[in-house]
């Protein structure tokens, strides 16, 4: 798909389905760049990691050690920091979801996130309670941080040709994906309340295949726009380069 063909089909969609594009927000992607570490832009999640994390797991630290008098600083900051990435593992699935239902490519790179995660925070339980080594913690919360937050605000690979309006027509074709996705959703749960003798019931299946055959073609162009302006794998690229 040529980035033309991709800005009518968004244009048509917006007008057949306005509602796709209102209050309707992906939380993943919002940095887009090319190749792996080439670009200033890969250290922006990390400024915002350390500018959001740091300070609320110091916040926490002091709590957990005014609160609860018996911890001493070490495990003051090992319930702080592990606090947060119980947090980012809670939001994470929702994340996991969203990816699944408007990025086939993306979703094979990233569905193993949660298990990463649950692996640092497992360690992290094991280092309060035996190690109990600071420098450990904080490179476990390194970790936490990179598979619960930084791998999903920004998404690399992008191909060296691809432009930003590529990037942006490629997040909007994931919007409406996801939005049909969410219609089949409503449309089976209400079949479920409606009888089906009712006059009511014959109208909302057929519609609800009109909504499956809409979001099974949306994600045949994402992932056909996908192979045209990125890296589906990391094999590819280092094929590319090499």
């Amino acid at each position: 798909m040529q980035s033309k063909q991709v800005q009518l089909l968004l244009q048509q969609l917006e007008t057949l389905y306005p509602a796709a594009f209102k209050r309707n927000f992906l939380l993943y992607s919002q940095i887009k760049t090319r190749g792996i570490l080439d670009d200033w832009r890969e250290l922006v999640p990390w400024v915002l990691a350390v500018m959001i994390f740091i300070p609320i797991s110091l916040i926490l630290q002091n709590f957990f050690s005014n609160h609860l008098e018996k911890l001493d600083a070490f495990q003051s900051l090992s319930y702080a920091i592990i606090s947060i990435l119980l947090v980012l593992m809670w939001v994470l699935p929702f994340v996991i979801k969203q990816i699944k239902h408007s990025s086939h490519s993306l979703y094979q790179l990233l569905r193993h996130a949660p298990i990463k995660l649950a692996v640092v925070i497992l360690l992290s339980g094991l280092n309060l309670m035996f190690t109990e080594s600071s420098l450990l913690m904080w490179i476990l919360f390194y970790f936490g941080v990179n598979f619960g937050f930084v791998r999903f605000y920004k998404e690399n690979l992008f191909r060296d040709h691809s432009q930003s309006l590529e990037h942006y027509q490629l997040q909007q074709l994931r919007r409406i994906c996801f939005w049909a996705y969410k219609q089949t959703v409503k449309s089976r749960l209400k079949l479920r309340l409606i009888s089906s003798q009712s006059s009511h019931y014959q109208a909302r299946k057929i519609q609800l295949g009109h909504e499956a055959d809409l979001y099974v073609k949306l994600l045949k162009y994402e992932q056909a726009y996908c192979k045209q302006i990125k890296h589906l794998d990391l094999d590819s690229y280092i094929d590319e380069k090499l």
